[in-house]
């Protein structure tokens, strides 16, 4: 059995598309750092880069309500911004996933990523609970990225989320609210508008 993820145009590549100073840091978590991307509903990360030079970033993006994933390396030099890259990722000995990824920068000249987004729980079930994360594209295997303190990172990722949320949700009281404007005091003399308050 083969699962997919679709790639997700418009706000959730948008989202994605955040500079450093965009990224306020939350906590190490063993080899993971979470950030909040203040530019895409204060949504909260985990990321990480391994040996090989493969950097992996997951995350929340509350304005679309669903996850992202983003996987670059240097090497990977001919990847193309705007460009759409079929790939799988395999969790262990788990079924694949067929992964419609699109190439983007985060900033003009520097490293092309892959971006893709989806609502599907399980792949973020088994990126918690499973070992090693298989990258393959058009049949070769890229990378195998081994996935330690993943849980605990990604925990941690859901509990910067609710504190994010609540201080959102807190940050203006008067949010939200309906306004009632007084009328101005009568002045006693009658208008020459038959239509005037």
């Amino acid at each position: 059995m083969i699962r997919a993820i679709s790639l997700a145009l418009g706000l959730s590549v948008a989202a994605t598309q955040v500079s450093a100073a965009d990224s306020v840091f939350w906590k190490t978590v063993g080899n993971w750092d979470v950030s909040i991307d203040t530019s895409v509903g204060q949504g909260c990360f985990a990321s990480a880069t391994w040996k090989s030079g493969t950097f992996l970033r997951i995350g929340l993006n509350p304005e679309v309500d669903n996850f992202y994933l983003l996987i670059g390396n240097e090497k990977w030099s001919t990847l193309r911004a705007g460009q759409e890259y079929d790939i799988q990722i395999r969790f262990d000995n788990r079924a694949p996933w067929d992964v419609s990824a699109n190439g983007f920068q985060f900033n003009d000249g520097g490293t092309v990523y892959l971006h893709a987004a989806s609502t599907k729980d399980e792949f973020i079930k088994e990126f918690m609970r499973l070992s090693r994360m298989k990258i393959s594209f058009q049949g070769k295997d890229i990378d195998t990225l081994r996935l330690t303190g993943s849980s605990r990172a990604f925990k941690e990722v859901l509990a910067c989320q609710d504190a994010a949320d609540k201080r959102n949700e807190s940050a203006d009281p008067f949010a939200g609210t309906s306004v009632t404007t007084p009328a101005p005091p009568s002045t006693g003399r009658k208008s020459a508008d038959p239509f005037a308050d």
